[in-house]
């Protein structure tokens, strides 16, 4: 297992794989904040939640990954944050606005990697998102 803790926020309107993948996560020693739609993932962040990578599902209700994003990039606090999309869509989703795609199913190593790959090179909030671990240790 890694030794650093991100703080991961995983939205999908499917609640097992939700679940399912947070649980994989926190196993994995990571944090993870869940949101059922695009519109509670931003809720999440605006109540203080400040992740250092976003896994978010392309097709949701209420909000869907796109409108995500177009709110993501209005805001310059979010635009700093990775995201990944997961979908089901035999398309792969090409936005510039993502750092990675992955079609569901997908493989848990493949994510973790990616996952990390992209925090540690790019996460504008690697000091607070990645020393969760030593302050847990405290």
């Amino acid at each position: 297992m890694d030794s650093r803790r991100l703080l991961v926020l995983v939205a999908d309107d499917e609640a097992p794989l939700r679940e399912a993948l947070s649980e994989l996560l926190e196993c994995e020693g990571h944090h993870v904040v869940s949101a059922a739609d695009g519109r509670q993932a931003l809720e999440r962040i605006a109540e203080g939640s400040r992740p250092c990578a976003i896994l978010l599902d392309w097709m949701m209700p209420t909000l869907d990954g796109e409108g995500f994003l177009n709110a993501r990039a209005a805001s310059a606090s979010l635009a700093t944050i990775p995201v990944f999309v997961l979908s089901a869509s035999r398309q792969p989703v090409r936005d510039t606005r993502i750092q990675g795609f992955l079609q569901k199913p997908f493989n848990i190593d493949d994510l973790l990697v990616m996952l990390h790959g992209v925090c540690d090179a790019h996460c504008a909030y690697r000091s607070s998102c990645c020393s969760l671990a030593a302050e847990d240790n405290a």
